[in-house]
Order: C-alpha cells, then sequence, then structure tokens
C-alpha cells in the first residue's frame, strides 16, 4: 500500500497481547525447561498470528505486535551489550507494594544499565522477520533516549559507568539513530520512537508525576523540574533524529490519568512550545481514554507538515467501541486537519509489557472496529 495519499490512514501504536502459550514458554525459558531454539519457534508463530490479525481486522500499517519483547523499554536489556534485564523485585523488594500504592503500574522486567553499552542491531531481525510475511507496510517501534534514561539509569548498577543518567542518554543517542539507519535501510516504513516518559510530564509540576517520582524511589533519578525535563526530552529526541531521511518517524506520547491527578481533562498542549520543536513527522498521541483533553488545542499549534495519529480506542476498557463512536472521535480532528495528516491508532499498545493481561480477542475486535470507522470516514 502507497502511503503517500492515504486518508485516515490505520495503524497500531505497536504491543498486542501474547498468546497465553508464548507466556508460558518465556517462563519455562527463563527456568531452564525450554531450550532457546525452541522458544524462537514460539516467537515466529506468535509473530505470524499476530500479523495475520492486524491483516484481517483491515489495518493499514501494522507492527509485529512487539511479541519477541519482555516490554516495550525492557527489549534493550535483551538486545544491547550493557544493559541487563532484572525482576523488579531484584532492585527493590518492596516495589510492587510501592507501585500500586503510587498508582504507577511500570512493568516487572526492567533493563538497567549495568555497564558501558555499546551499539547493536535492536530490532532489525523483527523487521525482516515481518516483512518476510506480510506484503502489508511495516511500522517498528523503539525505546526513546529519554525515556530509557529514566528507565535504566540505577544508582547501584549504573553509577560506577555513567554518573549522572544524562551520560547514558548522550551514550543511547547514538546507538537509537543507528539503528533508524539500519531500519530505514532494510524497508521499514514507519519509525516510532515510544517517549511515555515526556507525555506523563502533564501530570507534573513543581513535583514530579507518579512515575517519576516511583521510579526515583527505586532508581534513586532525581527530579530535574518541568522545564528542565521537558527541554531535556526535546533536545535528546531531536538529537536522535537530526539528518535522518527516507523513513516516516514519529513519537508516541501516552498518558494514562486518573482521577483525582492535578491535569485532569489537559491535553499535551501542556507541553507546547517545546514539543512543537521535536523534529519528527507525526505525533502518535492517546485521547480515546477519559481525561485526556480535547485534542484540537493541540492540532490547532501543528506545524502544516506534521501529522497527528489519534488515538481513538481505548485500551484501559475491554467494551469494544462501535465504528461510529470511532468515527465520531476522529470528526474531532478532522475539523481542524486534513483527512491526509491524521492516522487512526489506538491509544497505546494493548500491552506494553509481556504480562499486561488485555484479551487478545477484545484487541482484535476493536482494531477491526477502528477500521471499519476508517471506512466510513473514507466514504465520506
Amino acid at each position: 500500500m502507497d502511503i503517500q495519499g492515504f486518508v485516515y490512514t490505520t495503524s497500531v501504536v505497536g504491543s498486542f497481547p501474547r498468546p497465553r502459550w508464548l507466556k508460558d514458554a518465556f517462563g519455562k525459558v527463563k527456568s531452564g525447561e525450554m531450550k532457546a531454539e525452541q522458544y524462537d519457534e514460539f516467537l515466529d508463530d506468535a509473530v505470524k498470528l499476530t500479523i495475520r490479525e492486524q491483516e484481517l481486522a483491515g489495518i493499514d500499517v501494522i507492527t509485529d505486535g512487539e511479541q519477541r519483547r519482555v516490554s516495550f523499554v525492557s527489549f534493550v536489556g535483551q538486545t544491547i551489550p550493557g544493559f541487563q534485564l532484572v525482576h523488579i523485585n531484584e532492585i527493590n523488594p518492596d516495589a510492587v507494594r510501592m507501585m500500586k500504592e503510587q498508582k504507577a503500574p511500570i512493568t516487572y522486567w526492567r533493563a538497567v544499565a549495568a555497564g558501558t553499552i555499546k551499539d547493536a542491531p535492536m530490532a532489525v531481525r523483527e523487521l525482516e522477520f515481518a516483512r518476510s510475511v506480510t506484503e502489508k507496510p511495516v511500522k517498528v517501534t523503539l525505546p526513546s533516549p529519554y525515556l530509557v534514561m529514566w528507565e535504566a539509569w540505577d544508582e547501584k548498577f549504573s553509577k560506577p559507568f555513567y554518573r549522572q543518567p544524562e551520560d547514558l542518554a548522550t551514550d543511547y543517542v547514538k546507538i537509537v539513530r543507528k539503528e533508524i539507519v539500519r531500519l530505514r535501510d532494510a524497508g521499514a516504513a514507519f519509525v516510532q520512537l515510544d517517549e511515555p516518559m515526556l507525555g506523563d510530564l502533564v501530570e507534573a509540576g513543581e513535583e514530579p508525576d507518579r512515575y517519576r517520582k516511583f521510579i526515583g524511589l527505586i532508581h534513586g533519578q532525581k527530579y530535574r523540574g518541568f522545564k528542565d525535563e521537558l527541554s531535556l526530552g526535546r533536545d535528546l529526541m531531536n538529537e536522535a533524529v537530526k539528518g535522518i531521511s527516507g523513513v516516516r518517524i514519529g513519537m508516541h506520547m501516552d498518558r494514562w490519568p486518573v482521577k483525582g491527578s492535578p491535569n485532569w481533562g489537559i491535553g499535551y498542549e501542556r507541553l507546547l512550545p517545546d514539543v512543537m520543536d521535536i523534529k519528527v513527522k507525526q505525533y502518535v498521541l492517546e485521547y480515546a481514554s477519559k481525561g485526556s483533553g480535547d485534542p484540537a488545542r493541540f492540532i490547532e499549534q501543528m506545524p502544516s507538515d506534521r501529522e497527528i495519529g489519534l488515538g481513538v480506542v481505548d485500551v484501559t476498557d475491554s467494551k469494544v467501541e462501535s465504528p461510529k463512536r470511532i468515527a465520531d472521535r476522529a470528526r474531532r480532528a478532522g475539523k481542524h486537519l486534513d483527512p491526509e495528516r491524521i492516522w487512526l491508532n489506538p491509544d497505546c499498545g494493548f500491552a506494553p509489557g509481556m504480562f499486561r493481561k488485555f484479551e487478545r480477542r477484545t484487541a482484535f475486535e476493536k482494531l477491526r472496529s477502528m477500521a471499519e470507522a476508517a471506512e466510513i470516514l473514507r466514504s465520506k
């Protein structure tokens, strides 16, 4: 499919729920009951199944569902030398309890920098396999430098190698730049840099948002203040993408607001103007979940060469939205933006961590409903 000139292109943010048998196999390979070669077969089968489901649902630009990844960010611990994959209880035995107290659900398997990180392909094999089993354009997701800095720098594990978190981010920028180029050359249609930590700043101020507060408690990183965090995230993203052409690059920001948050109902416009200075083609944003704000407030400020990946499907609710309801959500953006610049996608990945509970059949039905909504919009 030629993406150029298409209206209301449908895509996904990244992850799709793993089959139960894949989760079981992961436990077996970690315990030594299953050989890595056999586990690789399970992974290949899970990717084929996930791609086929997206094709059946009618999605235009697909991913491999991140089936090979322990989580959307921790997979750097599976691929890049210098990172170590550890369970959150190994970092802090009280971490799960603290997470619940802070209402900050994060992935249990953590990639921490436990050495000097070195360049290695992260997702090229994922892309090559996905392209071998589909004719659809393929999107590949990568953790952003700012996200990795917050998630992977740990005072105990990392400080001997990276005195400051920013030092880790600087090294990772070099690696992710090389990976974007490798993915472009391998035929990726879209490279998406995941940046939830930047989106979560919507809820921050003089005090950190709940995610940074929790990560600070377990990893020892200090909050720099709203303006400094925003500037740092912007600058790191721009360093990662500077001068790279020939592939569509997007940035995904999510925020899962909870009632009682100080900025409930306020959207990403709170991050302006800094976010508009980030040199990506597409902003992939969450707008279907309650409290996420009005997309018009962000869209009206967008430069004319940018696109929006509009979140129109709620990944926190098991109720499947009707095509009409999804189309109505998209029309709100269509009042302010050319439909060629509007992509439709779920708010976030359905399973950013391997063990997040979300029914596959529900995810499939939501994607099919979204594709039907796109057809309604295109017909008019």
